[in-house]
């Protein structure tokens, strides 16, 4: 499969770096280091009509992207209080031990899973946790309550203990969700993880310019060009574009 191949999402705090010029990886510290929120407060700002491009690269600290309107490479780094958002499809082989998902599901009187579910959400991590009380999916959701968990809609929060083709099982503390998965099932990436991005994928960015090639994000939104795997093993991974 020629999808993305990364490590456990919920395990990856910020991207690891391809094999890249270590001139520009460097570039892109120094953006980070030398910008401040009170520096270039008159800098020009990234125009309206030339804010889409590729992905040409990714290090530890932002990426190397080439806008599709002018064709200009730029080095970009996300500002402190920058929007970032990463959305994209997850490969069925994703659903393994250690990925921390979101998922909505309908529990019975036994406290079992009813339905199979339509989707998956990988988030890039957060804390474990069910949400709902019974109650439907249009009326705002609280803890749960003391004692056994009434029939209703719930979003279950955790890690995978386990998975087998037709679903998976979710330990949240005590409680543990065998979860079937729906053969058409969506598998959903939705995370602020920058480290997922790899060269091809699209992305729109908004931000003031530092230097003349060099971006300081307020808004980062990458989509995957192709739906996000695990690694290969023995499989490296791609080189840095032209």
């Amino acid at each position: 499969m020629n999808g993305h191949r990364q490590e456990n999402v919920a395990a990856i705090p910020d991207g690891k770096p391809r094999r890249r010029s270590r001139r520009w990886l460097g570039a892109l510290v120094v953006l980070v280091c030398a910008a401040s929120p009170a520096a270039g407060q008159d800098q020009q700002t990234l125009p309206p009509g030339d804010r889409t491009g590729k992905v040409m690269g990714v290090g530890p600290a932002g990426m190397q992207v080439r806008l599709l309107n002018s064709g200009k490479e730029l080095l970009v780094a996300p500002a402190r209080d920058a929007s970032v958002e990463v959305t994209g499809s997850a490969a069925r082989e994703m659903l393994a031990p250690k990925q921390f998902v979101q998922v909505a599901v309908e529990l019975d009187d036994f406290g079992k899973v009813s339905q199979p579910v339509e989707k998956v959400t990988f988030p890039g991590g957060g804390t474990p946790g069910v949400t709902g009380a019974g109650i439907g999916a249009g009326e705002t959701k609280g803890k749960r309550p003391p004692g056994k968990r009434p029939a209703g809609s719930y979003l279950v929060s955790g890690f995978i203990k386990s998975a087998d083709g037709d679903g998976f099982v979710v330990q949240v503390g005590r409680d543990r969700f065998d979860i079937p998965l729906a053969p058409e099932a969506e598998l959903e990436v939705r995370t602020a993880n920058l480290g997922l991005a790899t060269v091809g994928d699209d992305v729109e960015l908004e931000g003031r310019f530092v230097q003349e090639t060099q971006l300081l994000a307020s808004s980062i939104k990458v989509t995957l060009a192709n739906p996000l795997a695990p690694p290969q093993k023995g499989k490296r991974r791609p080189p840095a574009a032209p």
